[in-house]
């Protein structure tokens, strides 16, 4: 594709060149593969992905606009009325408070039991060093007390799943 003649050499009296004129065309096909690219990863990028999440039947997720993807491991889920482990109840919860008993350290005895029990079975079948071994999802009901997510956060961390992510509904 040519845009007509145009003076390339700065032209006129010291301009190191004369007044010659040239021809320049400009390639367009680079710069299409470019922007195809671009548009593509950009498009690739803004897919929503959602996860069907197991007992999570009445939960009301507070929501987020982000969109990372994730496969979640071990899953906890902490409704208005009881805490469970992949869908096992581990803990009952009255008037926004656990009802399980608590140690002298803080932690609940059914929740790190099971959890600590997971740890042990997931050791022992040699998944213990991937990377997101020591991963816990949380879900827990956007009305759920911040002592009761508290307690559920350090139990697991007491039980050796440090790294926790929680469960939003998207915007």
């Amino acid at each position: 594709m040519s845009f007509g003649r145009r003076n390339v050499f700065g032209g006129g009296a010291g301009g190191g060149g004369g007044a010659g004129m040239a021809n320049v065309a400009l390639n367009l096909t680079a710069l299409m593969d470019i922007l195809s690219n671009l548009l593509f990863f950009l498009l690739a990028s803004y897919t929503s992905q959602s996860v069907e999440l197991e007992g999570s039947s009445g939960l009301k997720l507070p929501a987020s606009s982000s969109l990372l993807s994730l496969t979640p491991q071990v899953t906890i889920t902490v409704t208005d009325s009881r805490i469970d482990v992949g869908g096992i109840a581990v803990g009952n919860i009255q008037h926004g408070t656990v009802v399980e008993p608590l140690d002298k350290e803080g932690k609940i005895t059914p929740l790190f039991e099971r959890l600590r029990s997971l740890k042990v079975t997931r050791e022992g079948a040699g998944r213990g060093d991937i990377a997101d071994a020591a991963l816990v999802l949380l879900l827990a009901d956007r009305g759920t007390d911040s002592q009761t997510i508290t307690q559920v956060l350090k139990t697991a961390g007491m039980a050796g799943f440090y790294n926790v992510r929680f469960g939003v509904i998207s915007r």
